[in-house]
């Protein structure tokens, strides 16, 4: 009997790459969650909601849940809630200037909130929802819901 000498072709090496490229993906995005598992925590955050009007600014009172997802799975509860009148920069086209203008009847809405939090070297999570300085996140509660974003994370 003839023995069948096998070749190694160009598809052949395609195929292998593209199976370790997915191996390393994989590796990389998962690699780190199982080594480092996530522990869960109460983290208060801040969430200003910018140019919203005095009846929502009421609206919004200490001790609320409130969800911080689209999916209606993660949320918090309200622990503090402070109003400032809203300002804008008005250009002054006259001196060239700007100049900090209180718009009237709109606020600035300041809620901090507490939520538990899975907490790993890469990300802050509530439920679903990365939670990091800078991120929109939406903030309903019973009677309002407005979208704001995180500016202090409190350890």
């Amino acid at each position: 009997m003839s023995e069948k000498k096998v070749k190694f072709t160009v598809v052949d090496a395609v195929i292998i790459v593209v199976v370790l490229a997915a191996v390393v993906i994989g590796a990389v995005k998962f690699l780190p969650s199982v080594i480092n598992p996530a522990k869960t925590e109460k983290v208060g955050f801040t969430v200003l909601l910018q140019n919203e009007d005095e009846t929502f600014a009421d609206a919004v009172t200490v001790g609320d849940r409130v969800t911080i997802s689209l999916t209606e799975k993660d949320g918090g509860t309200v622990k503090e809630v402070r109003s400032e009148p809203a300002k804008t920069l008005a250009y002054n086209s006259i001196d060239g200037t700007y100049a900090s203008e209180v718009i009237n009847g709109k606020y600035d809405v300041y809620v901090t909130v507490e939520a538990d939090m899975e907490i790993n070297d890469l990300a802050l999570r509530a439920g679903g929802t990365p939670v990091k300085v800078g991120a929109e996140v939406p903030l309903r509660g019973k009677g309002y819901a407005s979208m704001g974003y995180v500016i202090e994370i409190n350890d």
